[in-house]
């Protein structure tokens, strides 16, 4: 009897760059610069990144473009969702009621927590330097710094992956 053998060829990971933007603006402000300063056309997806924490959702916003003249797709993504969480112990005082506010914060990559904004550019163009895109989102004055991120080291880098 023969032996047959299959041989899985390993499975590549995506390869794309993955950039760590830091500024407390809204994402639909941060969308609005990168595309006057960086030349893109940045849009809102219809459906965010959602995730489910416990009896938690967390909604990422997503803005994306497709640059079809350079083979690339660029990425714009939220790391911070915060939300109240309602509170059962109301405190009385007599005429007067507290409520008592909390506000949990949940992380798309809780080991950048600092981080507010991650650009993802899948690209297949060989002469794509995410150097010089850095030192370009560097020159809007909104954004306090930016940085690349190897994110072959990220133990949440599945939650990169949303398409």
């Amino acid at each position: 009897m023969a032996v047959q053998r299959l041989a899985l060829d390993t499975i590549a990971d995506d390869d794309y760059e993955l950039i760590a933007i830091h500024c407390s603006i809204a994402s639909y402000r941060l969308a609005f610069l990168l595309n006057k300063n960086l030349n893109l056309k940045l849009f809102r997806k219809k459906e965010d990144i959602s995730f489910e924490y416990g009896d938690l959702m967390g909604s990422f916003p997503l803005y994306q473009y497709d640059d079809h003249f350079q083979y690339s797709t660029y990425n714009l993504l939220g790391n911070k969702f915060r939300t109240q969480i309602e509170s059962k112990n109301k405190a009385s005082e007599g005429l007067f009621t507290t409520i008592e506010e909390r506000y949990t914060t949940k992380y798309l990559i809780p080991e950048l927590k600092n981080v507010d904004y991650f650009l993802k550019i899948e690209t297949e163009a060989s002469n794509f330097s995410s150097k010089s895109l850095v030192t370009n989102i560097l020159t809007v004055p909104q954004i306090i710094t930016a940085y690349t991120v190897e994110y072959t080291t990220l133990k949440s880098k599945n939650n990169l992956i949303f398409e």
